[in-house]
């Protein structure tokens, strides 16, 4: 699929989306939809002062009159948003069909197509924009890639007068309630209070959302610091003795090796008593389990069976030729046998 389409399609998707989640949260909040308020509501739009109408006040989805706009004011409720409800005849409104691709930035592309749209530029008006959600054109909509919108409208002429008179008697309205939505005055029209409340709300969850996997994280990492602390002296002892067991091992080990040499002087006694007189050596080795002897003797041949009888010795045999000495008196020998253990 290539990146327009993708981004149509997902336009596509947003839109019809936020329209179910719209239609979803008006049945679920009910009263949220009609939030606590004072309504100024004119009668008509005459261009006269005081004009025709009263001051409502709603809370819980009930409205009821305070006191009329030409009557003398009486104690309004504080912290309460100020909305102003005009007659039918005072809005004008049209049916847009916009690209869906405009879904992305509706109120920029409106401003912008204004005094295409209506004989007025858009800073000679108050407007807003609400989507049309009737279902027997939406599947029609959706085939042509279109957005039915309907924009609302109010002539800044129309109600300057009106306002200023308003804000002389302290009531500055926020918004243009009708029937279709709301139309912004001002960009420092206060907030409804639940809405303000459930915006926080929202806010926190989100926070908490992020929070609480690192918050997990780190509950697990005290514990197991502590599960460790609170291990450690026995494993202080283990290593302690661990490293004891191994120097015994090892010392074990070393008298292990050295018997498997052999004792010298066991062996050097048995030699002593195993060879004849006539026998010198002139050299005797003991190492890493061999015995290893160079000498001369009457009758070199006969010391293999001599020294075969002598225990702890293994396979003695000559590790050379047997020679005979210059004055042709002895034999010059050399031998080898293996020490057992």
């Amino acid at each position: 699929m290539d990146p327009a389409g993708g981004a149509l399609m997902l336009a596509e998707f947003s839109v019809w989306w936020l329209s179910q989640m719209r239609a979803l949260l008006a049945v679920l909040l009910g009263p949220a939809q009609a939030p606590d308020a004072l309504i100024v509501a004119i009668d008509r739009l005459d261009g006269a002062l005081p004009p025709g109408g009263a001051v409502l006040l709603r809370r819980r989805g009930q409205e009821r009159r305070l006191h009329g706009l030409d009557e003398p004011p009486a104690p309004l409720p504080a912290g309460l948003p100020v909305l102003l409800r005009l007659p039918a005849d005072g809005l004008l409104s049209r049916e847009l069909a916009l690209p869906r691709a405009a879904a992305r930035d509706v109120q920029s592309m409106l401003q912008f197509e204004m005094d295409r749209l209506t004989p007025f530029a858009a800073e000679e008006l108050f407007w807003g924009v609400s989507t049309q959600t009737q279902t027997q054109t939406q599947a029609q909509d959706r085939a042509r890639h279109q957005l039915r919108l309907r924009l609302t409208l109010v002539p800044r002429a129309q109600i300057e007068a009106l306002l200023g008179w308003l804000a002389g008697r302290h009531l500055i309205p926020g918004w243009i309630e009708h029937e279709g939505g709301r139309i912004r005055l001002g960009a420092g029209a206060p907030r409804p209070r639940r809405q303000t409340a459930l915006s926080g709300l929202c806010a926190g969850l989100a926070l908490a959302c992020l929070a609480v996997p690192f918050a997990r994280q780190q509950l697990a990492l005290d514990e197991a610091a502590a599960r460790i602390a609170q291990r450690a002296p026995a494993a202080r002892i283990a290593e302690g003795l661990r490293t004891r067991l191994a120097t015994a091992a090892s010392g074990r080990a070393a008298i292990a090796a050295a018997r498997r040499q052999g004792d010298a002087l066991q062996i050097l006694a048995a030699l002593t008593q195993a060879l004849p007189d006539d026998t010198s050596l002139a050299g005797l080795s003991l190492k890493s389990g061999g015995l290893t002897m160079d000498g001369q003797s009457a009758d070199a041949p006969r010391l293999i069976a001599l020294l075969a009888a002598v225990p702890g010795l293994q396979n003695p045999s000559f590790t050379a030729p047997v020679t005979r000495t210059s004055d042709g008196k002895a034999d010059l020998f050399s031998l080898r046998a293996g020490v057992a253990e």
